[in-house]
């Protein structure tokens, strides 16, 4: 079967268990489902049938839960030969050899979500002793990382410390930051959301330590959002946010019902039919015409704005400002002095 539009981004929620209890987390609130083989398989060939290179997002829940499906997903991939790369979205705390072994024999690569140093992420999170062990694990075998974020009012002034932190391990390669969604278990924690106003000079103070921290590394310590501003001259602003926003993305419940995105899995009203019956033109629409880009002209990335997520735009519409915004605008601040 060939697919109505090609998926590029494939995300599987594995399970949407977890063993930890983040109070901000998106994920549906009382679900322990765990994916099958089956609905699995079927949504690899589902992407696999669009007949263009793809990539894959193993998350959840915390997808470390079951391994087996981690060795499942990235064997086939192997086996089938599909022009595709995976990844594995876990928050760390289960990392063992044998995960890292799975994860260098199918190269599958690693994303940590780490909200910021070890004490607050204890605070935030919990279990950081084992998070910072699964990141030594990873920094011991060589496999470079990569960190999400959340970003909130508990942990914004300690960014800073996030990249001092991250930059202390070699392996870890980049760092995003993504502003909360009031969705899951924050849809009443309005409190979290990152306080606007001061969001532009820790930007630009971010840049300046991030600065500090590379003079001293091999390899350069990314910040995403920097380079999304960096890189904005050259953005077709055309391509939208995200692979969502163009209709290229998919995500999948481990019941087999699909969604645009991870952050809509479990919204009935994103909800796009099952691998069987998938709705197409829902899928493709779900986030057409959203105004992702600041509509303010006189921005100083007014017309090459990097964007900000759609999903998060229609969740957290009730609230005022943009993080996202206010990010940008440090970072551009910060660059033009670079130039001055």
């Amino acid at each position: 079967m060939t697919a109505p539009h090609p998926i590029r981004y494939l995300v599987l929620w594995l399970t949407t268990r977890c063993n930890l209890g983040c109070a901000y987390c998106y994920r549906p609130a009382n679900e322990a489902a765990v994916m099958t083989r089956e609905v699995l398989r079927r949504a690899l060939d589902v992407a696999a049938a669009g007949g263009v290179p793809f990539h894959i997002q193993l998350a959840g829940g915390e997808p470390a839960l079951v391994p087996e499906l981690i060795e499942y997903a990235g064997a086939t991939v192997g086996r089938e030969g599909w022009p595709a790369t995976i990844a594995l979205q876990t928050n760390g705390t289960l990392i063992d050899a044998s995960l890292v072994r799975v994860c260098q024999r199918h190269r599958i690569k690693v994303g940590l979500s780490i909200d910021g140093p070890p004490w607050l992420q204890e605070r935030l999170r919990g279990a950081a002793q084992q998070t910072f062990r699964g990141l030594a694990l990873l920094d011991e075998a060589g496999l470079p990382v990569n960190v999400t974020s959340v970003l909130t009012s508990a942990n914004q002034e300690a960014l800073p410390q996030l990249a001092m932190t991250l930059g202390a391990f070699a392996n870890v390669r980049g760092f995003g930051l993504d502003p909360l969604v009031i969705r899951g278990f924050a849809a009443h924690r309005a409190d979290l959301l990152p306080a606007e106003r001061d969001l532009s000079e820790i930007a630009r103070s971010l840049c300046v330590l991030l600065d500090a921290v590379n003079r001293r590394r091999l390899n350069p310590l990314r910040w995403r959002e920097l380079d999304a501003v960096r890189n904005s001259k050259s953005r077709d602003c055309s391509d939208g946010f995200c692979h969502a926003e163009r209709g290229e993305s998919m995500a999948v419940h481990p019941d087999g019902s699909v969604y645009p995105c991870s952050q809509t899995v479990g919204a009935a009203e994103m909800n796009a039919g099952t691998l069987d019956a998938i709705d197409w033109p829902k899928l493709r629409a779900a986030f057409h015409g959203a105004q992702t880009e600041c509509p303010d002209a006189r921005c100083a990335l007014s017309g090459r704005c990097p964007g900000d997520c759609p999903s998060r735009i229609l969740s957290n519409r009730a609230a005022s400002g943009s993080a996202m915004c206010a990010l940008y605008r440090g970072i551009a601040a910060y660059l033009a002095g670079e130039v001055s």
